[in-house]
């Protein structure tokens, strides 16, 4: 109808009427541009504080598991202390609970950190939608905390290997059915593992008496395991400096702390 219209006016020389139309035109698609810049505006806000809410939840979900990794890790590291006091002669364990301990010491708790949500912002390029560049900066660089944590805890010693090729068998089998882990799912399908400290391993006192000087006859497992404690100890600081983090950046975004859940 538009261009109709100018091509009329043209035909007529009516250069007035058609600055007119070409001026409505422009305006038309000016508007029509701006409409989408701001519908797209709009989109990107709503998306970004999307993010921001799943980003907080995240940490929330990673308050609760390093929680739960720092009481796991003193749980481990409790078991190693025990195992090293009989080792260096400090202390003397009966022979169940020696096996049991210089087994559960060493445990490993291999589940990472949750990224998901920075992880699928990554993916589709949508860390932009988040407007305040500060906060941006801030996530970015707590996750990149994550990572520097993630090279400590999944780091394993020498000391897991030693232990179990020393301990036999069977009795590493009836340590992990006597006395397993237990696995508390969370409503948001977080894992978080707990260690039991005493359990009958229903073995003879003869077998658990070889088994034990086996294992205490092992070469080098004292300095093996002492390095073990030694990188418990990191675990352990690293742990809390990644939760102090997650809980400093929460508390940024949302203006609130997180609720502690307590520790294991």
């Amino acid at each position: 109808m538009l261009l109709r219209r100018i091509r009329e006016h043209a035909g007529k020389h009516n250069w007035f009427a058609v600055a007119i139309d070409l001026a409505i035109v422009v305006l038309g698609v000016f508007l029509g541009m701006q409409v989408t810049n701001w519908n797209e505006a709009r989109l990107d806000h709503d998306k970004g504080e999307a993010y921001r809410a799943r980003i907080v939840t995240d940490l929330a979900s990673n308050v609760r598991d390093l929680e739960a990794r720092a009481g796991y890790y003193r749980s481990v590291k409790h078991f190693a202390e025990e195992t090293l006091a009989d080792l260096d002669g400090e202390k003397r364990l009966s022979d169940a609970q020696f096996l049991i301990d210089a087994y559960q010491a060493t445990q490993i708790y291999p589940r990472p950190v949750s990224r998901f949500t920075y992880d699928e912002m990554m993916a589709v390029g949508a860390l932009d939608t988040i407007a305040n560049v500060d906060e941006r900066e801030r996530i970015s660089n707590y996750y990149i905390s994550v990572e520097t944590s993630e090279v400590s805890f999944k780091g394993v010693m020498p000391y897991r290997d030693a232990a179990r090729r020393a301990i036999p068998y069977r009795v590493q089998q009836r340590i992990r059915t006597q006395c397993a882990e237990s696995l508390e799912i969370e409503h948001a399908g977080l894992g978080l593992l707990s260690l039991p400290e005493h359990c009958d391993l229903g073995l003879s006192a003869a077998e658990l008496g070889r088994a034990a000087a086996r294992v205490r006859a092992t070469p080098g497992l004292e300095l093996d395991l002492t390095r073990h404690l030694a990188d418990l100890d990191q675990k352990l600081i690293q742990v809390e400096r990644l939760k102090q983090r997650a809980e400093r950046l929460s508390a940024e975004m949302t203006g609130r702390p997180i609720p502690s859940q307590g520790t294991n």
